[in-house]
């Protein structure tokens, strides 16, 4: 006698795909579609396994609408055990603890950090995959030992001139305020707009601003194929400190992987657990 699937999938199947995103929240649905046919016989469709799987992040992490409602009360918290830099911005004519425009966030350890690591900062945004999308922006430094660090974070809704000038803003106000500060960025017209702003501080003198030099490299040497000019693309000139790529934005994009999909506070709170992590070790490592 055969499976009976309709009966088969709410029980077993759900346990299964419960299994797999906790495991591994960052998991595809194609991933868990392939698992499901191959252990079960089951073709499920695209739809039913994505909301499978967004029902099992709201068992492990909690509601997705309360997830918001959440957030002002622990950046609240959070500041009066750890003073930092927080800018929460409601969506214009909204209720403010369920919709938001923008949230920046950054945390005073890192604000001191920055001031012993290399004038030199890498920024990027990276797409979230939960139910409401939106986009975190993030900039990273780097010390003299090739230690990577996050100095500061935002969720927006999207990358536009505007939600970048809200990020670079409080960044230069509250991060990077030091004059010759060099930024690393890839070619988004969006930011790119923003940083030449007339307003902007992120123009010689204050500050210096390069492009990730992969994809520029990349379509020179199709076009030159010159190994000595492609060595004159890639002088810096002693400002980037051999800095030629947004390569350490993409290693802690990585780093963050795990959350892109899961509700806004789990987001927030991974960048908090994650940094304090990290204090501790390379403490613990100096002190040794």
């Amino acid at each position: 006698m055969g499976l009976d699937h309709r009966r088969l999938y709410p029980k077993v199947i759900a346990q299964y795909i419960f299994n797999m995103v906790k495991t591994d929240p960052t998991i595809s649905i194609r991933v868990l579609q392939r698992g499901v046919e191959n252990h079960f016989g089951y073709k499920a469709s695209y739809r039913k396994v994505w909301l499978a799987k967004q029902r099992v992040i709201t068992r492990i992490y909690g509601d997705w609408e309360e997830s918001y409602n959440e957030l002002p009360r622990w950046l609240f918290a959070m500041q009066m055990y750890l003073p930092g830099k927080i800018q929460y911005i409601p969506w214009p004519g909204a209720i403010a603890t369920v919709m938001f425009l923008q949230v920046f966030w950054t945390f005073p350890p890192c604000v001191e950090a920055f001031k012993h690591c290399k004038p030199l900062i890498s920024i990027d945004g990276t797409h979230l995959y939960g139910i409401y999308g939106g986009t975190l922006l993030m900039a990273i430094a780097q010390d003299g030992n090739a230690n990577i660090l996050p100095i500061a974070f935002a969720i927006v809704e999207e990358e536009t001139k505007e939600a970048w000038s809200f990020f670079l803003l409080y960044l230069q106000q509250h991060v990077t305020p030091k004059p010759d500060v060099l930024v690393i960025l890839d070619r988004l017209k969006s930011v790119d707009a923003a940083l030449n702003a007339d307003e902007s501080l992120w123009k010689p003198p204050h500050a210096f601003q390069v492009f990730c030099a992969r994809h520029i490299a990349a379509n020179f040497m199709s076009h030159f194929k010159n190994k000595d000019l492609k060595k004159i693309l890639y002088a810096d000139e002693g400002r980037q400190f051999g800095h030629m790529t947004t390569n350490i934005s993409e290693c802690i994009n990585a780093v963050m992987k795990g959350s892109h999909n899961l509700p806004i506070i789990t987001l927030v709170k991974s960048s908090y657990f994650y940094l304090g992590e990290l204090f501790a070790r390379k403490g613990s490592e100096a002190l040794a």
